[in-house]
């Protein structure tokens, strides 16, 4: 209800971190980021195999510097936008998350589609109860068209072009 929207966005504004995109596996602040999280999210690009191929060996690193309280762990699949270049298919990405026990999402930073779905879903995990399904349409992206009863109307005129035709290219 009212009270899980109002504390689920009073614990997203407080509780998000920073990135540590970049940082080398190891790397001396990687503890300072995760200690006492709530929640780790391990975003990968779904058009570079490596970087999925990475996050077995992050996952290791990730789970022994929190011991026995285990954050919540999700997996996050980056750049949709991009899927004609996918280099990661859905289901490596999928049993990976479930052998790990993590939530499963896909988003696109770029266009920012997805985003903000993906950490309130989070939040939510975190906090111990899912989102309504009004919630999550409500960050949905809508497309609307209006639709044209073209049997009404005349179709374009092609234009002819003056200039000689090219057996290798026409620009028109």
């Amino acid at each position: 209800g009212h009270a899980q929207e109002l504390h689920l966005k009073q614990w997203y504004q407080r509780r998000v971190r920073g990135d540590i995109g970049g940082q080398t596996l190891g790397g001396a602040m990687l503890k300072n980021y995760i200690y006492n999280a709530h929640a780790v999210l391990l975003v990968y690009d779904i058009t570079n195999a490596q970087s999925f191929d990475n996050l077995e060996d992050w996952l290791t690193m990730i789970r022994s510097h929190c011991g026995q309280k285990t954050p919540a762990l999700a997996l996050i699949g980056n750049k949709i936008d991009l899927d004609h270049l996918r280099a990661v298919k859905n289901d490596r990405h999928q049993k990976f998350a479930n052998d790990h026990d993590m939530s499963s999402h896909f988003i696109s930073a770029r266009t920012d589609d997805q985003v903000s779905l993906c950490f309130q879903k989070i939040a939510a995990q975190v906090l111990g109860f899912k989102l309504s399904k009004q919630e999550v349409e409500l960050q949905q992206n809508v497309v609307q068209a209006e639709i044209l009863k073209y049997s009404n109307l005349e179709p374009p005129k092609a234009q002819t072009s003056r200039q000689p035709r090219s057996a290798l290219c026409s620009i028109q």
